[in-house]
């Protein structure tokens, strides 16, 4: 038997275990990081469902924010293990809350005056509420979070 096979397998095996693939050193994610992450993936999954709006029309965009405000309900019902995380899903929900009502409004108002300029506007408005849930969707250990829908288009 060459040689070579075996030298192969202690290069694949090493491979893995750079890749972490091999082990459990890494610790497992907090439960409500992982909870977070998942309402994150599936909102956006549901989000792409739906499509864009140069695909479904503008209308998609008020089925967008009521997908969006589930979401936010489904982040202030997750059960935080302390305090402090207790408090940044609160304030989690609220930053989702506040962008997605600004998305609803930007959608009335575009079926209202069929402005893309006044829609383009009140949306601009609410982006620091959005800026404001990465960052705390970032600390509380979902970074999936602050992936957007369609990124990959």
């Amino acid at each position: 038997m060459s040689l070579r096979c075996p030298r192969c397998l202690l290069a694949l095996a090493l491979a893995l275990a750079v890749a972490g693939c091999g082990g459990d050193d890494e610790p497992d994610r907090p439960r409500v990081a992982a909870e977070l992450a998942a309402l994150c993936d599936e909102a956006r999954q549901d989000v792409e469902a739906l499509g864009l709006p140069a695909e479904a029309g503008i209308a998609v965009v008020r089925p967008w924010a009521n997908r969006g405000t589930r979401l936010a309900e489904d982040v202030r019902r997750l059960d935080g293990e302390t305090p402090e995380e207790r408090e940044l899903l609160g304030s989690l929900a609220t930053a989702y809350e506040e962008y997605y009502a600004g998305l609803r409004l930007g959608a009335t108002i575009y079926a209202q005056t069929k402005s893309a300029e006044a829609y383009a506007a009140t949306v601009e408005r609410g982006k620091p509420f959005l800026a404001d849930a990465d960052r705390l969707a970032t600390q509380l250990g979902a970074p999936e979070c602050t992936v957007r829908p369609f990124a990959d288009r």
